[in-house]
């Protein structure tokens, strides 16, 4: 499997192992698209990671 050049949604991605697949995935050339409940988590992954794209849902 491929994993650069690829769109991933990843839910629960502001914290333990949702963050870390997120920062390895767009170190490797990845849109890598997190979403959560909390809109301040996730805000606060964004300043972390900017190039993350965020959508607040309760999945």
């Amino acid at each position: 499997m491929h994993l650069e050049n690829n769109t991933i949604l990843i839910t629960g991605g502001t914290s333990g192992f949702g963050f870390e697949f997120a920062s390895k995935l767009i170190a490797l050339g990845n849109t890598v698209i997190i979403t959560g409940r909390n809109a301040q988590k996730l805000q606060e992954t964004k300043q972390k990671l900017p190039a993350v794209h965020i959508i607040q849902s309760d999945v």
